[in-house]
């Protein structure tokens, strides 16, 4: 974790000048068009035109230090055990006289992410969603025979004691004066409450350790916005071993009516701590962001609190 890590300076990167002489010097190639294409809580994407092959690329230029080669790593197991398509990582760049920050070259993917598309008919989502699910189910089926953590660990044997370390570290770090002052006392309270029933929430927790994206959501689905196929997958965050479960929540974000945590559940048994768990992963993964960037919105915070908190008290009292 990289609790508010002061971010490179990406404002350098608008005059519109270093990058496209960068990529012109990895891929022997003229630019045609630069554009910025996006940009999120850890990264500006900018997208290339070049006069050959590969054509179009992908520049993803990171705002912390350690991101670029923890993505690299990432997007190469996916796209290993992949059933959709996964962008091709062309190189890392480091810091340098032409480069203010880490970047990723990688392959563009065609289409449009999820969140924009309007599905003409029950089928092609339907359809979509397969394809989805498909993709979700082929990584979640990849075990580590090491056990549960990070792609290059450490490992632990259980899930429990591999996250707990990691909300731990999280706990420890929003006790800080300076959060105090951002973090209203109820959830607050909610993040101590929930910190303490850690091993209770999760002693039925899945025994094998699965590959997961962790930030599986429509954003980072691209669709072909004429045959409203899927056409590839981006944009992991913390991809690593853990408990499949992690990956739920995800689904249910942006786009909650496609149905896909619905499809997806129709391929599993859940037990009756599911529902506390995917509650758990949810609160607590905007308490990460909220670390790592600085992103606090009390309306969403404490909606999330609320759920937590009555699915603990449903569960464990």
């Amino acid at each position: 974790m990289t609790p508010l890590v002061k971010p490179f300076d990406l404002d350098a990167l608008e005059d519109g000048l270093h990058l496209p002489q960068l990529i012109e010097e990895q891929f022997k190639a003229s630019v045609i068009i630069f554009s910025k294409v996006g940009q999120g809580f850890y990264a500006h994407i900018y997208k290339a035109l070049l006069n050959k092959d590969p054509r179009q690329v992908i520049v993803k230029c990171q705002k912390y230090a350690g991101r670029g080669e923890k993505e690299k790593r990432q997007l190469e197991i996916l796209k290993r055990h992949a059933a959709a398509r996964v962008p091709q990582v062309y190189s890392l760049h480091f810091p340098s006289a032409l480069l203010p920050c880490e970047a990723l070259t990688m392959e563009f993917i065609p289409g449009v992410n999820a969140s924009k598309i309007q599905f003409p008919d029950d089928r092609s989502r339907r359809r979509f969603v397969d394809s989805v699910v498909e993709n979700l189910l082929a990584w979640h089926t990849v075990t580590n025979a090491e056990g549960f953590g990070e792609l290059e660990g450490p490992f632990y044997e259980t899930w429990a004691e591999c996250f707990g370390q990691r909300i731990a570290l999280y706990h420890e770090h929003i006790h800080k004066k300076e959060h105090r002052t951002v973090v209203s006392a109820y959830v607050m309270r909610i993040i101590d409450r929930s910190f303490e029933d850690l091993e209770r929430i999760f002693l039925s927790a899945s025994e094998n350790s699965s590959l997961v994206h962790s930030d599986y959501n429509a954003w980072n689905m691209m669709v072909d916005p004429r045959s409203y196929e899927l056409t590839g997958i981006i944009d992991p965050i913390d991809a690593g071993w853990c408990d499949y479960e992690i990956d739920l929540f995800h689904l249910a974000n942006c786009r909650p009516e496609l149905g896909l945590l619905e499809r997806y559940l129709k391929e599993i048994e859940v037990d009756e701590f599911f529902w506390l768990r995917y509650r758990f992963y949810r609160f607590w993964d905007d308490v990460k962001h909220y670390l790592r960037v600085g992103w606090y919105g009390e309306e969403r915070f404490r909606g999330y609190a609320k759920e937590l908190e009555t699915a603990m008290n449903e569960c464990l009292y």
